[in-house]
């Protein structure tokens, strides 16, 4: 059983809180949570930024570094039942893309954090309860918070609950780039993307595959942990460098070539055990 420090009489005195459209109470806020703390301190360190506290027994930093697990792990725990046909890479790339911080910022959003943060004068000048990485925090502090106060268990339902959407929404990144670039270089240039295989690296249960392109002038080169991921990220990689990319399809690529550079980096380690 993990236990944390509880310091009661850290709220005092009472600084100035972040704008609000409405006045809530922590009753409010539980409601919208479906979870009523039994240590109601724990909600409180788990809202209070680090602006707001230097202490670290007093400010939200170490629950967000437990809640940062326990979403790891929930996420991991939903994408392996739900998707039972696809393969790590794909799971890894859904992974990526849930636990980012532009997703907890939304779930920030939905179960409205910002009206509840504790920041300094200074980070509520610069509309701090705004800010993306704020609120993506304040929300695996606030999962660290409801584990500490309850169990593994309740904290992965609320976690299924608040990202069930999102997880119903959730598909494998850049997996159409192949059919775009096939469509753009047959208007163009009147054939069909070839892919050439340059060299296949790693033991036979793991292998890396290094695949090349050329689209007109523009050549490019990509790493994957199989030949049909490797493609996709390369067609990606070309559709980028020729500006065909729109900000949403860029910000798959970022989190496809992370989920995959996650993945070559664990290959690395294993290797070397």
């Amino acid at each position: 059983m993990i236990k944390e420090t509880i310091v009661d009489d850290i709220y005092a005195p009472k600084k100035q809180k972040a704008p609000k459209k409405t006045k809530l109470t922590y009753d409010d806020f539980c409601e919208i949570l479906n979870y009523r703390f039994k240590r109601v301190v724990l909600l409180k360190k788990a809202l209070t930024h680090s602006s707001f506290s230097k202490n670290r027994l007093e400010n939200n930093q170490r629950l967000e570094f437990l809640g940062d697990r326990v979403l790891g792990l929930s996420i991991a725990t939903i994408l392996y039942e739900n998707y039972p046909l696809e393969d790590e890479g794909s799971l890894a790339i859904r992974h990526s893309s849930l636990v980012s911080a532009k997703t907890l910022a939304m779930i920030a959003e939905e179960i409205r954090i910002s009206d509840f943060l504790e920041l300094s004068s200074q980070e509520l000048k610069r509309k701090g309860y705004k800010n993306r990485n704020i609120l993506a925090d304040s929300t695996e502090a606030l999962l660290g918070a409801i584990y500490l106060d309850s169990d593994f268990e309740t904290t992965f339902k609320i976690i299924e609950r608040l990202w069930h959407d999102t997880i119903e929404k959730s598909r494998i990144p850049i997996k159409d780039s192949k059919s775009k670039l096939q469509e753009y270089t047959q208007k163009k240039y009147n054939t069909h993307p070839t892919y050439v295989l340059l060299s296949k690296e790693g033991p036979a249960h793991a292998p890396t595959f290094i695949i090349s392109t050329t689209i007109g002038d523009t050549t490019e080169t990509a790493r994957g942990p199989s030949r049909r991921d490797t493609e996709q990220l390369l067609a990606a990689k070309i559709l980028k460098k020729l500006n065909l990319l729109n900000d949403e399809e860029l910000e798959d690529l970022r989190l496809y070539e992370e989920a995959l550079e996650k993945e070559e980096q664990e290959k690395r380690e294993l290797n070397h055990l």
